[in-house]
């Protein structure tokens, strides 16, 4: 099975990425490692940050560009607007990549080039994604950088990988304390088969099942890669956050959890930064996206039970 390793990032789609990542800068007071870069082949703009080891990229589809709507970004984008689009990792090598590859074939999961066709080569150069509709949002996945993590100045600079840096200082020097990541919640129609899909195929590990209150799910949490736990969210109630989200969106990427040290220290720094709540426990915060640029965040001190993750610090 493939060793799938550190996050490469979750895409947060936006119609402007300047105002976007003025709003990170502000919220989290990210470490920035790539700036607004152009891609002619996505036909996007993206920027890269991290927030402790959990890294973003803001996107805009290039507006400019005759033609940007044909795009899979510029398709997305016209179809959901402001969303979270997708998750990637990086795996350790090209024998893990080309094990990934063959899961996926073996498995009836569809491979996609970076231009959202079907890939001819097998596997595809450069970068793994799959079919949304078969993996519950789509995922993407890369060879990891060289161990020095690149050259300053090059897009494969990313500071996950030198030991210099320090996610630590999210949590005891930020107003808002991030432990670490939570969750990434997916909204499934049948968790079941979505646990097989990101446990024997994918190669995650199981950590925890169980029915939510705050959400109205069933859920399974496996741990993806050495430093995300995916969600697999199943609604209950017709009249759940999630449910009215699947309804009007299919399934998908619904949010992206943060565990925090004090729940109420990080209620009142999110609401001096304007953010509301949609719906909240003792434990958890789920924001009101029309306040946080079209996605949710979760915020939460529940421990996710068996997570073998350690806090940053």
């Amino acid at each position: 099975m493939a060793h799938i390793s550190k996050n490469f990032h979750i895409i947060h789609m936006t119609d402007d990425i300047v105002e976007l990542d003025a709003w990170y800068d502000d919220v989290f007071s990210v470490v920035r490692w790539m700036d607004q870069k152009y891609s002619d082949i996505l036909q996007r703009h993206g920027s890269l940050v991290l927030v402790g080891d959990l890294c973003i990229e803001p996107m805009q589809p290039a507006f400019e560009a005759e033609g940007w709507d044909q795009y899979p970004v510029g398709r997305f984008w016209n179809r959901f607007g402001k969303r979270w689009h997708s998750i990637a990792w990086y795996v350790e090598g090209q024998e893990d990549f080309n094990d990934l590859y063959r899961s996926f074939v073996d498995n009836d999961v569809r491979v996609l080039s970076g231009r959202g066709d079907a890939s001819d080569d097998e596997p595809p150069p450069g970068a793994l994604f799959t079919h949304p509709s078969d993996t519950y949002t789509q995922l993407e996945f890369i060879k990891e950088p060289p161990s020095n993590g690149g050259e300053p100045g090059r897009r494969l600079f990313n500071p996950l990988f030198h030991g210099s840096f320090d996610p630590g200082w999210w949590t005891t020097d930020h107003p808002l304390h991030v432990c670490k990541s939570s969750a990434t919640t997916l909204t499934v129609g049948d968790v079941d088969k979505a646990r097989d899909l990101y446990v024997d195929v994918i190669g995650g590990t199981l950590l925890h099942e169980a029915e939510m209150p705050l959400t109205m799910t069933r859920s399974a949490f496996v741990a993806t890669g050495d430093d995300l736990v995916v969600e697999l969210a199943e609604p209950l109630d017709p009249d759940s956050p999630l449910a009215k989200d699947m309804d009007r969106n299919g399934e998908g990427l619904y949010s992206v959890g943060m565990k925090v040290a004090d729940l109420g220290d990080a209620e009142r720094y999110l609401r001096s930064k304007g953010i509301d709540f949609a719906h909240a426990d003792d434990t958890t915060l789920y924001t009101d996206p029309a306040t946080t640029h079209g996605v949710v965040f979760g915020f939460t001190t529940w421990e996710i039970p068996n997570d073998p993750r350690p806090h940053w610090r």
